[in-house]
């Protein structure tokens, strides 16, 4: 699986930036997938419609492109959107075939969306 991430920073959140990124690395390192391509939508960026937020077009781009198999997240919460918008990205990309991962918890974000198989060590390890 090629990997795209998607980071949101945000002014009051409880991960910093760096320490979304260090989560999604975590799980691609376990999971054995590439990274692609990471995107990093900067603090404030995040009241605008997620469709408008740095690193959408690119993003649309490679899921068009057939570039990329998965999208990694840090989780749902960290997206800073409706689940209106959730589900309009979610739609988006699985017209290309992309999933939607969410590292923090190891689940799929999707519509019957799976717990990923046990990982050692994966829930366990903090990120460094």
């Amino acid at each position: 699986m090629r990997a795209i991430c998607f980071i949101q920073e945000t002014k009051d959140s409880d991960l910093t930036q760096r320490q979304q990124q260090l989560i999604c690395h975590r799980a691609l390192r376990k999971l054995l997938w590439p990274c692609e391509l990471e995107l990093f939508a900067q603090a404030g960026t995040e009241e605008q419609p997620l469709s408008l937020r740095p690193g959408m077009v690119d993003l649309m781009r490679a899921a068009a492109a057939g570039e990329v198999d998965v999208l990694i997240v840090t989780d749902i919460p960290h997206l800073h959107c409706s689940r209106a918008e959730l589900d309009g990205l979610l739609m988006s990309l699985l017209q290309y075939g992309v999933h939607t991962f969410g590292a923090n918890d190891g689940q799929w974000i999707e519509p019957g969306g799976r717990h990923w198989m046990a990982l050692p060590g994966y829930d366990g390890e903090l990120y460094e």
